[in-house]
């Protein structure tokens, strides 16, 4: 570096450094100077972010007007349908352009990507990534996202409303009216719906939801997917053509890949059959077109409801004529609300990337394997694994790092954590052992805190803060599953459940009926803590048509819920109180006496929070004196133990901290543990940090 520009550089240095107030400006030109001079002198290579304005990304699809508007007001946006000469226009922009934003008619392939060197990331306007390489974005580190989520209600809603408007004919008989036939005579007869057996290809969030409502009409469900889902009732068949040949509605609702293309064929159609119906919210490539259209048009298949189509905007002109198919342009997202938080979902990942913030939607590529992931400097990594977990964390953790469990050396433990204290970089713990004071003290390379939980009692936040430890948790992915168990247990308390279980078991129905219980729809919901947990359970009871109120620190004024500024008013003013918030120094016995009282004789208390939510002594006491109705319970203050004195009252139900305790939702947990170790130790954005 010459000597002028290195004077230059160090006076300004000088100059900011020396300001008798520096400000914030003051701060960063400083800063800025002396990293400069530093990277200049010894030619280090920095990369200095853009402003967000500056980043160029490249829209290669007409898709929504508000996307657009939003996506030119935040950065460079290039309309890639709009150039006449593509390749010309690539080699020009190729440096300049970071992003790319496509949807389910184009996306990125790997003609696109290699010819964009700066590629960061590629948003997805559509849950599908079919028109995404993403072999090739992994290849070169290109994160991708997508937009799940938002629109499965509004394609479940769509595969519903197709199967109605085929089979009752609804837009035939739109038409009949519009022409001024019915003047003439009554429309023929049409197919009823309800009863139908529904089969569908793919039982993820969408083909769940369908599954939903189609229950709702007493239709059957059966399914097929690559595995069966032992969570799930429904009929399982191990291959498309059995399901075909056992249901009266086939719908399309799985990912397209190479194992989907063409899933429905000739083969499968025929075991529909001349009286079974085609729904396809899917793709259109999921279809054997040619061989969908000679059925129709030969009546081999009875009916089509169709929203993809194997070239769209394509269509076959032979299913114009036919009066049994229904026809849509590819619009099962196609309502302004789920556009716009589809939108707002692309913006925010772009966002997030751009500012090195986790993103709101990754796509979740499978965990490498063992060999695949493995190198020298990660298997040298120490993690202290503080107590048993969750055997497929254990094993995935082993096969990645140096994997130390504490609780095999129990008689030793301050032992080993002096011996093994100069490599133990990470701790991953849980709702019964995380990392305290001491613990952490103990280890002085301690980068990152990994908790496999939502919750972060058993972490000591503040020494973390205070050393600059990283700690993550496990948020979301259990969200569902701790809703449903709140619920499940505010049922089995009020209609005591459990009590005519045993009642069944124990031979006493041959006696006599058993003794009414209580109603549990229209019950006044009060819920402490409306965060994720909270708001879902909220959601569930509505269902139950339950009114619901809260408390939390502050009033949330995103909804339209009741709130109570302290937890008295809120347990004098409903049935059910569910403990659904996070332990701290605050809500320590956040439920007392006063708060019990208020509930009163009556009313019934749900803890799927921490057990020290609650005074326990006076819980019992409550209880056994009936001055609470009863209590649905998955944690304790001193768990495992459990007061004896709960055991013989028939008002409780108590299950064993298991709030997220299903294979999947502990399979996500792990991965996200391990995920967040993943990319600290890389460098990379954490997926869910607390700290």
């Amino acid at each position: 570096m010459p000597r002028g520009q290195r004077c230059l550089f160090l006076a300004t240095f000088l100059i900011f450094s020396t300001d008798p107030k520096p400000g914030v400006l003051s701060i960063h030109c400083s800063l800025f100077a002396f990293q400069t001079y530093w990277a200049l002198t010894f030619n280090l290579s920095i990369r200095i972010q853009p402003k967000m304005e500056s980043i160029a990304v490249l829209m290669v699809y007409p898709m929504n007007s508000y996307l657009e508007r939003e996506l030119e007001k935040r950065f460079n946006l290039l309309r890639f349908w709009t150039v006449p000469e593509k390749p010309t226009f690539l080699a020009t922009h190729k440096n300049s352009i970071w992003a790319v934003v496509g949807n389910a008619s184009a996306g990125a392939d790997a003609e696109l990507i290699e010819a964009l060197p700066k590629l960061e990331i590629v948003a997805s306007f559509s849950v599908g990534l079919d028109k995404v390489d993403l072999a090739k974005c992994k290849e070169k580190g290109i994160r991708v996202t997508n937009t799940p989520d938002v629109l499965t209600e509004d394609v479940a809603d769509l595969a519903i409303g197709l199967m109605l408007a085929v089979l009752r004919k609804l837009c035939e008989n739109d038409r009949y009216v519009r022409s001024g036939k019915w003047k003439k005579g009554d429309y023929k007869l049409t197919t009823k719906f309800t009863g139908k057996r529904v089969g569908i290809i793919g039982l993820g969030r969408i083909g769940l939801a369908v599954a939903k409502r189609a229950e709702a009409f007493s239709c059957p469900i059966s399914y097929y997917t690559r595995t069966e889902k032992p969570e799930t009732k429904y009929k399982y068949y191990p291959s498309v053509v059995e399901l075909a040949a056992n249901c009266d509605i086939l719908v399309v609702a799985c990912p397209l890949t190479e194992e989907t293309h063409h899933i429905i064929n000739r083969e499968v159609i025929d075991a529909l059959g001349p009286k079974g119906v085609l729904i396809n919210v899917g793709r259109g490539p999921h279809v054997d077109e040619p061989e969908l259209v000679s059925a129709l048009v030969e009546r081999r298949l009875g009916g089509a409801g169709l929203d993809v189509f194997e070239h769209e905007p394509e269509v076959p002109e032979e299913l114009f004529g036919l009066d049994n198919v229904v026809l849509l342009p590819h619009v099962g997202s196609g309502t302004v609300e789920t556009r716009q938080a589809m939108a707002d979902i692309v913006i925010g990942n772009l966002e997030a990337h751009f500012l090195k913030k986790p993103l709101l939607t990754p796509v979740s590529q499978p965990l490498p394997s063992s060999h695949a992931n493995t190198n020298t400097k990660m298997k040298n990594i120490g993690v202290l694994m503080t107590c048993p977990m969750f055997p497929y964390l254990e094993q995935e953790l082993e096969t990645r790092f140096n994997l130390i469990k504490l609780w095999n050396h129990s008689s030793s433990k301050p032992e080993l954590l002096k011996n093994c204290s100069s490599f133990i970089k990470a701790v991953v713990g849980n709702t019964k052992l995380g990392a305290d004071a001491e613990m952490i003290d103990s280890l002085p390379n301690l980068e990152i805190v990994a908790s496999y939980s939502v919750g972060l009692d058993k972490i000591d936040l503040a020494k973390c803060r205070e050393k600059g430890i990283k700690v993550t948790n496990t948020p979301d992915v259990l969200t569902d599953d701790v809703a449903d168990l709140a619920i499940g247990l505010a049922l089995a308390v009020v209609r005591k459940v459990c009590v005519c279980d045993q009642f069944v078991r124990s031979g006493n129905w041959i006696s006599g009926d058993f003794g009414l219980a209580r109603k549990f729809s229209g019950k006044s919901v009060g819920i402490v803590g409306l965060g994720r947990i909270g708001s879902a359970i909220a959601k569930r009871a509505e269902a139950f048509d339950c009114p619901i109120c809260y408390h939390s620190r502050s009033k949330k004024p995103n909804t339209n819920y009741k709130y109570h500024s302290n937890v008295v008013d809120l347990a004098a003013n409903c049935q059910i109180l569910v403990v659904a918030c996070a332990l701290t120094e605050e809500t320590h016995h956040i439920v007392d006496r006063k708060v019990i009282d208020a509930l009163g004789p009556k009313g019934i208390l749900i803890n799927i929070g921490r057990g020290a939510h609650v005074d326990e002594p006076e819980l019992v006491s409550a209880l056994l004196e009936g001055r609470l109705g009863g209590a649905g319970l998955d944690v304790f203050e001193n768990e495992p133990e459990v007061p004896e004195q709960l055991f013989a009252l028939e008002n409780v139900v108590l299950v064993p901290h298991v709030g997220s305790d299903t294979e999947e939702t502990s399979k996500a947990m792990a991965d996200l543990v391990i995920c967040n170790l993943e990319a600290h130790f890389k460098g990379e954005p954490l997926l869910t940090p607390v700290i």
